[in-house]
């Protein structure tokens, strides 16, 4: 039987973050991953300014954007110049290995192992995994599920998968633009949108809707919209849908996808999964595993639960949604969007300004 302080599960962006705060503190810490080698269908834009915050080696960046677009159902569209910093495009296989290689360079044991359930976890927490094709088990004081949408841990100790929207996504090597677009309509994203971003060939696009069975469809429907040759190399995933309810279980700790850690609306996932694996490692420093939830409502919750408000007014129709594309044309609301977006401090100025010019949709 192995022994350590605190066990990982998942070595995506919230484990090995993570995992590379505890090592850094000095406590004994094992990353598992179920597949090293896995890469995750993801469109890999995160705001360039978490590098510094995060401290993340920016040799990750394969493409910075300065420009997003956003195309309405009626084909209004709007270009907005993106300042005070830009969108950096990481490859999520390059990306989430140099997260994990920080995290062993700052002590943390990397395992490929599945896990596969807890030795009777209301008594003490033992991990069961396979190694090489052999069972073992992992004895742990804490242990972090970071282990994505579809966590076994979350069903290990008895708790419903989140609900989740679907996703399709290919890349399109022939095809080149500068800009990140957001593209809506309830014919190709319905409640959601569909999407372009720049890769390190070609393109990334992909649509979004809560019908697996549609998405196929969906995204035939988009690339004739927008004018874009079909490839048939296409890969469905799962993204969480926010509750607001799930942090920890005693000294079981739930961050990123596991806990549903996706800004909705936006959807945007890689920088609150990382954060959480902060908090979640800073709870267990300091022994008060209770320090986790309180950290995390007190950066996050409003930001949540306001663009969950913006999601369910917006995104029911084609009406709402042209309404919102339509106020990205005041400029003001441009800057305080950015900056909202770009700025991931815990001040509450962006936010303020932001909740005022959308109040009146946030009841």
């Amino acid at each position: 039987m192995l022994r350590t302080k605190v066990l990982v599960v998942g070595a995506g962006p919230a484990g090995s973050t993570a995992a590379r705060f505890l090592s850094k503190n000095g406590t004994d810490t094992i990353l598992i991953e179920k597949n090293l080698s896995f890469i995750k269908p993801c469109g890999g834009g995160v705001p360039s300014t978490i590098f510094d915050e995060l401290g993340i080696p920016k040799k990750a960046i394969i493409r910075e954007i300065r420009k997003v677009r956003f195309v309405s159902p009626r084909e209004n569209s709007i270009e907005i110049e993106v300042k005070g910093g830009s969108l950096a495009i990481v490859h999520r296989g390059e990306f989430d290995s140099i997260l994990r290689e920080e995290a062993k360079k700052s002590g943390a044991a990397l395992l490929e192992a599945d896990f596969k359930q807890l030795e009777k976890p209301e008594r003490q927490l033992v991990a069961r995994v396979v190694i090489d094709g052999k069972e073992e088990l992992i004895k742990t004081d804490y242990l972090i599920a970071a282990d994505g949408v579809n966590s076994r841990v979350r069903l290990a100790v008895g708790l419903k998968l989140p609900s989740s929207l679907y996703t399709i996504s290919e890349k399109i090597k022939n095809v080149d633009t500068d800009q990140c677009e957001f593209w809506f309509g309830s014919s190709h994203a319905p409640k959601s949108y569909s999407w372009v971003f720049p890769a390190a060939e070609g393109i990334s696009v992909g649509t979004g809707s809560v019908k697996p069975e549609a998405l196929k469809d969906l995204l035939k429907k988009f690339q004739k919209r927008r004018g874009l040759d079909e490839q048939n190399a296409t890969r469905i995933y799962k993204i969480p849908l926010w509750d607001g309810e799930l942090y920890n279980k005693n000294n079981i700790f739930f961050a990123g996808d596991s806990a549903g850690h996706v800004m909705p609306l936006i959807y945007e996932g890689i920088y609150h999964a990382m954060k959480a694996g902060e908090f979640a490692a800073m709870a267990i420093i300091s022994g008060k595993p209770s320090d986790y939830k309180k950290m995390w409502k007190r950066r996050f919750y409003s930001r949540f639960l306001i663009m969950k408000n913006l999601c369910d007014y917006f995104l029911k129709d084609d009406n709402s949604t042209e309404k919102m594309v339509s106020l990205f044309r005041r400029k003001e609301i441009q800057e305080v969007c950015m900056r909202l977006w770009l700025e991931k401090t815990s001040s509450k100025g962006p936010l303020i300004s932001f909740m005022k010019f959308f109040k009146r949709f946030l009841n």
